[in-house]
């Protein structure tokens, strides 16, 4: 495993440019669902066809996940989207 996603409710975005700040490197891998992809086109899937990918694509974000880190390094990601979180619930 090298990656653990979640799904946001919000500003994925936001989330990202905050966690960055952070230094925390969360990325955006699939941005546009598979079967929306150029070297998909053959298989003539078009927008709409996968509903749930399409969603999940504009809404999820992968923090770092891997057996190097270390329970600091863990628990600096693990507060750094939790007070992300907070500080929206509270505007």
């Amino acid at each position: 495993f090298h990656q653990y996603t979640l799904v946001v409710d919000g500003d994925r975005n936001e989330l990202q440019s905050y966690l960055k700040e952070r230094g925390v490197p969360a990325m955006i891998y699939y941005p546009v669902p598979l079967h929306i992809q150029d070297a998909y086109k053959s298989y003539g899937y078009n927008n709409g066809d996968f509903p749930i990918s399409e969603e999940l694509s504009k809404n999820v974000i992968s923090l770092p996940m891997h057996t190097e880190l270390e329970k600091e390094q863990l628990e600096h990601i693990t507060n750094s989207v939790l007070e992300f979180v907070k500080k929206n619930q509270n505007e």
